[in-house]
């Protein structure tokens, strides 16, 4: 009777530890859960600063497009101005 009282009681010890040390992991597991969610939160702040900049960025890059597009026009303009003036000159020699 004692033996299993002696035996009982090593086993309501070992649970109190097992327990106990239960506890402390899930007491870890909870701090790190809580680390890794203020992680993805800010994960999630910086992806959304960086798609603003990307969406910024591609905006000002299709406004210079814009841009080079008449650039672009006004070099044309004076090109073929530069080969009429040629042409007239061409002509010019040949008649001359």
């Amino acid at each position: 009777m004692t033996q299993q009282l002696d035996n009982i009681e090593q086993k309501v010890k070992q649970l109190a530890d097992a327990m106990t040390a239960l506890r402390q992991q899930n007491a870890s597991l909870l701090k790190e859960n809580n680390k890794l969610k203020a992680d993805l939160e800010a994960q999630h702040e910086r992806i959304g600063e960086l798609t603003e900049r990307l969406t910024n960025s591609q905006q000002a890059l299709a406004g210079e497009r814009g841009d080079d597009s008449e650039n672009t026009q006004k070099l044309r303009k004076q090109i073929d101005q530069y080969i009429q003036e040629i042409d007239k000159c061409i002509e010019w020699l040949q008649n001359a």
